[in-house]
């Protein structure tokens, strides 16, 4: 029976799914004359492929390289890039970071400004405005569902700290979801995107937010996320990268209608601070915080029952060690795919404190189904060290 509730459901942007989607783009830009922005990761096997079909479409393309995670600096570069060009579209077509630089991109390019270190100089006006400069995303890892978000994350190195751009303005267009693009991707690639996944599709159903929309996305494919992840790590078949990409994308729609939780509150203060790839640092506090989570809900709650639900669907994927709890098995398995813990990536135990303090006050932490304090997240922090 569904709960009486009042919920709202957004998905701005158009999708379609499936292989071969990526010949689809040349039907989404416009046939003015201009420049397309091609915005693409340093690597970029998936990516050429398709700047390549663009090109002989008959299209023009400049190209902004992401080499790693945006920041605000690297955005106004690619702005300052574009300056004096009839831009007619942008093309997002990479990872998380490729498709967050597209977004911001697009915003600049319609509002015509450059981004203040704050970002105080983007009103909410901006922001919420439809701009009709095209935006088209096509994502070649399987993680984040920027494809689908309204956000943009940038890193401001300077203050250790990431920020993030809000609204309808940042929402692509059109998301073409093409599984065939993930076939090149390295394997550590993939498993750092995969963890993304299903940490949002975990944080996305636990949410103090969740909907019965959001539930009905991510419940049926909790288990198929999990295994699709353990299924990349061992064979190069289409058919769990095409699971990866289908539980990614209901993960990204999920989060941006019902919010995630602190693993992702952690995971952006640690990621503003450490030169960490996302996706590890989520894989890396998953089992902590979900120990903590359950130590902090009541039993019988309806918080418990959902976050005791995906502990036993991972027990279930990732068998546990006998003897040991239902998420031993998942650890192990991160352990003997050498993913790095904490203090690996330069986290001293001295920075708990400080870490805990900014994020409890992340907007993500937030949304965890249980209030936690510092001394939580330090619990969560020694664990995962």
């Amino acid at each position: 029976m569904l709960p009486a509730t009042r919920f709202s459901i957004s998905l701005p942007t158009r999708v379609q799914f499936g292989d071969g989607q990526r010949t689809a783009l040349v039907r989404h830009l416009p046939k003015a004359e201009g420049v397309v922005a091609f915005v693409r990761g340093q690597s970029g096997a998936a990516s050429n492929e398709v700047s390549k079909d663009l090109r002989n479409h008959g299209f023009v393309l400049n190209e902004v390289i992401c080499p790693k995670e945006p920041t605000v600096a690297s955005v106004n570069n690619a702005v300052r890039s574009l300056e004096g060009l009839n831009v007619v579209a942008v093309v997002a077509c990479g990872g998380g970071s490729v498709l967050d630089t597209g977004k911001a991109l697009k915003l600049c390019l319609s509002a015509g400004v450059s981004l203040s270190d704050d970002l105080s100089n983007v009103p909410e006006s901006v922001l919420e405005r439809s701009w009709p400069l095209p935006l088209i995303a096509v994502p070649t890892t399987a993680g984040t569902g920027a494809e689908v978000t309204a956000n943009a994350v940038l890193g401001l190195p300077s203050a250790q700290t990431k920020l993030s751009l809000r609204g309808l303005a940042l929402c692509p267009d059109v998301a073409l979801v093409d599984p065939l693009l993930l076939q090149g991707a390295p394997v550590n690639v993939l498993l750092h995107a995969a963890l993304d996944a299903v940490v949002q599709s975990i944080e996305a159903f636990c949410s103090s937010h969740a909907t019965p929309f959001t539930d009905g996305l991510v419940a049926s494919n909790l288990e198929l996320s999990l295994r699709a992840m353990r299924s990349v790590q061992d064979t190069n078949a289409t058919g769990p990268r095409r699971n990866l990409a289908w539980t990614a994308l209901c993960s990204g729609i999920a989060l941006a209608n019902g919010g995630l939780g602190a693993v992702h509150g952690l995971a952006s203060v640690l990621g503003g601070r450490y030169d960490a790839p996302h996706g590890a640092l989520c894989g890396r506090l998953l089992a902590p915080v979900l120990r903590r989570n359950l130590a902090k809900t009541a039993p019988g709650s309806v918080n418990h029952v959902k976050i005791d639900h995906c502990v036993e669907a991972i027990g279930q994927v990732y068998p546990p060690h006998a003897g040991a709890d239902e998420l031993s098995g998942f650890e192990a398995w991160l352990a003997a795919n050498n993913l790095p813990r904490l203090r690996a990536f330069g986290l001293r135990k001295q920075d708990f404190e400080d870490i805990s303090a900014k994020a409890i006050a992340a907007s993500s932490s937030r949304k965890n189904p249980v209030t936690l304090e510092a001394e939580d997240f330090q619990i969560i922090l020694d664990a995962a060290h």
